[in-house]
């Protein structure tokens, strides 16, 4: 008799551990259909929050740029005025040599008669001149 019955129902229990397996399955992908969806959300705003922080970057970046342009520009200005400034110097410096030159010349051949009054006389006479060295 058991295993009439056993005959008979083991098609019912069939369908029945049939329909359960595919309920568990179906579960089982609502379940990974949900985490993926949250996943996928949670991706979204982290891509968002990255757009946004690149974006701030790169804003960030054309600030320093212009930055480092503006003191390319005054680091260039600056030299050239450094440059004309020592040109300037340099040529104030040449005219005052060739001036002391040519003092120096003029007194190297200045006749001065012979004796201690003669050389007083010249060197009072020359005092101004003398008194720029």
């Amino acid at each position: 008799m058991l295993s009439l019955l056993a005959g008979q129902l083991w098609r019912p229990v069939a369908i029945g551990l049939l329909i359960a397996a595919a309920l568990g399955y179906r579960a089982l992908l609502v379940h990974q259909r949900d985490t993926a969806r949250a996943t996928a959300a949670h991706l979204s705003a982290s891509l968002t929050a990255a757009e946004a922080s690149n974006a701030a970057l790169q804003g960030a970046i054309a600030t320093q740029n212009s930055a480092v342009a503006q003191l390319r520009t005054q680091l260039k200005q600056s030299m050239a005025a450094a440059v004309a400034r020592e040109q300037a110097a340099a040529a104030a410096g040449a005219t005052a040599m060739h001036a002391a030159a040519r003092g120096a010349q003029a007194f190297e051949r200045a006749r001065i008669a012979a004796g201690c009054v003669a050389a007083i006389r010249w060197g009072n006479a020359q005092g101004v001149e003398l008194g720029r060295w």
